[in-house]
């Protein structure tokens, strides 16, 4: 999930309706996970069609982290929120493993994106004020976490680096190789939304003006300015109401 934007900072509507949108493809997503999981749907996750659908959840969802990271920091870094944001994320991924032990043992989640956005984004400091060095690297990191793969780090205390040649099970795994690749990129991008006059114009778009997406936009909107409390919230929901109806 992404960082919340400082109380004194100004929202930017098309960054929040985007930060939404990736929260709605990723509920979308968890929900028909739930049907397949009690046999409502048959469908084969992690294959076919559902691996370019997860690529655009995490890579939305990634980069406006970096975009973010921007924002809240774009001055000098802002250790309060960054101390506040990281005690929330802490809490919400032992939350997040936590569950994930009551749903398959066995796939038990350690670094999902919870625990990435934690780490990446203290990761993220020093690469602040270099967007074109960010962007670069963020390249690099995304490639090499898609084409070189090392026993070496197959190890469980190593397994967040990525790059291993035997991925272990998780309902989430989300590694720094290739994702930071992702974080980097969004730190480019954020320096273009705030920084230039295009961007600005682009960030402070409002969708709801479109004809007949008013409703819907501010919705979308809503949920990117609250995402970490509903990537928390839904799937327990979605899941504890299709256990109800599989008892009765």
């Amino acid at each position: 999930m992404s960082k919340t934007v400082n109380q004194n900072k100004p929202r930017y509507p098309f960054i929040d309706w985007l930060r939404g949108f990736a929260i709605l493809l990723m509920v979308i997503y968890h929900f028909c996970y739930d049907l397949d999981l009690f046999g409502y749907i048959d469908t084969a996750f992690g294959k076919g069609y559902w691996v370019p659908f997860r690529y655009v959840i995490v890579i939305g969802f990634l980069s406006l982290v970096g975009v973010s990271l921007v924002l809240v920091h774009s001055k000098n870094i802002n250790w309060r929120s960054m101390q506040k944001r990281s005690l929330q994320l802490l809490l919400a991924s032992l939350a997040v493993t936590a569950s994930s032990y009551f749903v398959d043992p066995r796939q038990l989640t350690i670094f999902g994106i919870l625990q990435f956005i934690l780490v990446a984004s203290w990761f993220a400091l020093p690469f602040l004020r270099y967007y074109r060095l960010s962007f670069t690297l963020g390249i690099v990191v995304f490639a090499l976490g898609h084409t070189f793969e090392t026993a070496s780090l197959n190890s469980l205390w190593l397994h967040w680096i990525g790059m291993v040649e035997t991925e272990r099970q998780a309902l989430d795994y989300v590694p720094m190789f290739p994702w930071f690749g992702m974080v980097l990129i969004g730190i480019t991008l954020g320096h273009w939304f705030f920084n230039t006059e295009t961007g600005k114009t682009v960030a402070s778009f409002e969708v709801g003006k479109v004809t007949g997406l008013k409703q819907i936009s501010w919705l979308l909107e809503k949920s990117g300015q609250h995402s970490l409390v509903i990537y928390l919230v839904h799937q327990p929901i979605m899941f504890g109401a299709l256990y109800l109806i599989q008892m009765i």
